[in-house]
């Protein structure tokens, strides 16, 4: 692909050169013609003005010098204009020339050949308006053509770096989710032998080493999936269990915070489209954002799960500090946080995106003093998913 790009990165200038050339010339071509046009309605305008003088000598054979010096006078009327002859015009010979016919009492009297100097036509139609406005316009399009494909040439550039930058991120998430394993492997050994430990240390410990091992898989499908170019399909996955789980760790890690898991669902098992670590990291990242916003006492957050007619709901609720209003409608842009010393922008933004694109949607609610709510929108998986799955 890169012989392909810089060979036609090399012959792209060539094109556009002689595509400016053939226009220039056929431009020109075009002022000449105009000018070749000029210079024959003068010279047909001035011999109709003195048309019966001339003919008038041609046939009485009078006194010439009259009309010598009125076919002297043409070259004044254009500078164009070269050798002219009356008395017998099919003996001069010239590259350009025009035959007037002349008339005498409305009678026809013969011809007068003039001839036109090439050269001069030439000169005067490169610096003639049509010549100008032509090239100008010329040069206005190719500008814009050439802004068009610049544009372009950028774009694709920025396109092979991304591509690049993911096929070297994809190799990193393989090799981290590969070397991941061997310490998982450990973890869950000593989950199995250990005796001393208690039931619930053992259940969260399990749990931990789950979503590890989930995300160790969800780096290594994701590297398969940049490197082959084809999606990774997954099966349906239950919202509510899923929040169930991450609820247990919370629970245990932050004993001072009441955390309450709600449901207001007709159904037993809530289907979306969506694997279970990047809900998991929507809603930790959620979780951890309610964590840090908690006052010292009486800390609480309280998820709730709703049903609609096209989608499932779920609320995430504290009681920390709030946020001001008129940053609200910013926090969900890359890059942007609030009330945080080491903040990076990213689980607000990447929240929304993920939800977005298997069309959900997330709502941001706050007011200093009372709390935070954050609604995620899930779209229910079809019966004919569901089935599958």
């Amino acid at each position: 692909m890169s012989k392909t790009t810089s060979s036609t990165t090399v012959s792209r200038p060539f094109l556009w050169i002689w595509l400016f050339l053939g226009i220039s010339l056929t431009v020109a071509a075009l002022s000449f013609a105009y000018e070749v046009s000029t210079a024959k309605s003068s010279v047909q305008r001035y011999v109709g003005i003195w048309e019966d003088d001339i003919a008038r000598a041609k046939i009485f054979r009078d006194d010439s010098s009259l009309q010598n010096k009125i076919l002297k006078q043409l070259k004044e009327v254009h500078t164009a204009v070269g050798e002219t002859d009356v008395q017998n015009p099919e003996t001069l010979k010239c590259l350009l020339s025009s035959d007037l016919p002349i008339t005498y009492n409305s009678l026809p009297a013969g011809t007068i050949r003039v001839c036109f100097q090439v050269v001069e036509l030439a000169k005067r139609s490169l610096v003639s308006p049509v010549f100008l406005v032509g090239l100008l316009l010329v040069l206005f399009f190719l500008g814009f053509a050439l802004r068009r494909e610049l544009i372009n040439r950028i774009h694709e550039q920025k396109l092979e770096a991304e591509l690049s930058l993911n096929k070297e991120i994809a190799a990193i998430s393989r090799q981290v989710a590969h070397d991941i394993r061997g310490p998982l492997t450990a973890l869950t050994t000593l989950s199995q032998l250990s005796h001393e430990m208690s039931a619930e240390k053992k259940e969260l410990l399990n749990l931990s080493v789950s979503r590890i091992r989930g995300i160790a898989d969800d780096l290594l499908n994701r590297g398969k999936t940049v490197e082959s170019g084809t999606a990774h399909s997954f099966p349906g996955e239950d919202l509510s269990r899923i929040a169930e789980t991450l609820l247990k760790e919370y629970r245990f890690s932050h004993p001072d915070v009441e955390f309450t898991l709600h449901k207001h669902v007709s159904s037993s098992k809530i289907g979306i489209s969506l694997e279970s670590v990047k809900v998991q990291r929507i809603l930790s990242n959620l979780l951890n954002n309610s964590l840090e916003a908690l006052p010292a006492s009486e800390a609480a957050i309280h998820m709730t799960l709703l049903e609609r007619d096209e989608h499932w709901l779920l609320q995430i609720m504290d009681n920390g500090a709030g946020i001001p209003e008129e940053i609200l409608p910013s926090l969900m842009q890359e890059g942007v946080s609030y009330g945080k010393e080491n903040g990076h922008g990213l689980g607000l933004f990447d929240a929304r995106k993920t939800l977005t694109s298997i069309g959900g949607d997330l709502q941001l609610r706050s007011r200093p003093g009372v709390g935070t709510q954050v609604i995620l929108l899930f779209p229910k998986r079809s019966e004919s998913q569901s089935q599958i799955s």
